[in-house]
């Protein structure tokens, strides 16, 4: 299994801090941030020569692009021109196979479930057109939120081009706690990226950093890792921690080493 590192951790910094960081501490590829306000490493609407030229130093730092994250570049604009569609398109120059974001809605709401399931299978027919894939992460306070929800969902979308982006920690915080190493094999079948990180408790709001970084929580981080190394297809693991924004580099760097060496030892 190989082991990826979200461009989120890095933040205000730039693309190129993201990739020398992430190739320096070991990783094999990356979640290409377009989050705005949290990790924005590429952004919609560029031309196909600036893409490539990005593709071209990604490449050059010997990292593989797992996905574009798309979170916050709203799914739901039926605008063919629109932002999230403008990444899907980019994820195909670039060479990621999909892109990652959440379902929107509220949990529990039989309406907000049918309509995502509209827009995204809208989003699969484009994503036939370009060549990416969508990836939704079960998150809390969403529709799509933990693991029945997240199965009512798949079974209403067209499960070639949209799939899961599974993280434990989401599962582990929703109202009915679920312990991620049980959900896995659940949704196997539909994952299509993977996530994963520390936390401490199962208060919705994510905990401090150090928390996240494995090792600082309570997660059976061992048992969800051989989890995924299950999952068919699955060949990375990308981590993803949040509250690093606005810190120093350098701090930065510490949480992405010191997260690679604790996950190495479970790959």
């Amino acid at each position: 299994m190989k082991l990826g590192c979200s461009t989120i951790l890095y933040g205000v910094h730039s693309t190129e801090d993201a990739l020398s960081g992430i190739k320096k501490a070991g990783y094999d590829g990356i979640e290409l941030c377009a989050i705005p306000g949290m990790g924005f490493h590429i952004e919609p609407n560029k031309t196909e020569k600036e893409y490539r030229e990005l593709k071209k130093k990604i490449d050059d730092h010997g990292l593989i692009v797992e996905s574009i994250g798309g979170s916050g570049n709203d799914p739901y604009d039926p605008d063919p021109d629109s932002k999230f569609r403008s990444l899907m398109r980019a994820a195909a120059i670039i060479g990621a196979p999909a892109i990652t974001t959440g379902s929107g809605g509220k949990s529990d709401n039989q309406e907000d479930m049918k309509r995502a399931a509209e827009v995204f299978n809208k989003l699969a027919e484009f994503g036939k057109t370009v060549g990416t894939k969508v990836s939704i992460k079960p998150h809390v306070g969403g529709v799509v939120y933990n693991t029945p929800s997240s199965l009512e969902f798949m079974s209403l979308v067209d499960t070639k081009w949209i799939g899961l982006n599974v993280d434990a920690s989401h599962l582990w915080r929703a109202p009915k706690w679920e312990a991620g190493e049980e959900s896995i094999p659940k949704l196997a079948k539909y994952i299509f990226t993977a996530r994963i990180r520390d936390t401490l408790n199962h208060d919705q709001p994510i905990g401090p950093v150090e928390t996240q970084v494995p090792g600082g929580g309570a997660m059976n981080l061992k048992a969800i890792m051989d989890a995924f190394k299950k999952v068919p297809g699955l060949d990375i693991v990308t981590v993803e921690i949040v509250g690093t924004a606005q810190w120093e580099l350098s701090a930065i760097q510490d949480v992405v080493e010191r997260t690679y060496a604790a996950l190495k030892k479970l790959v």
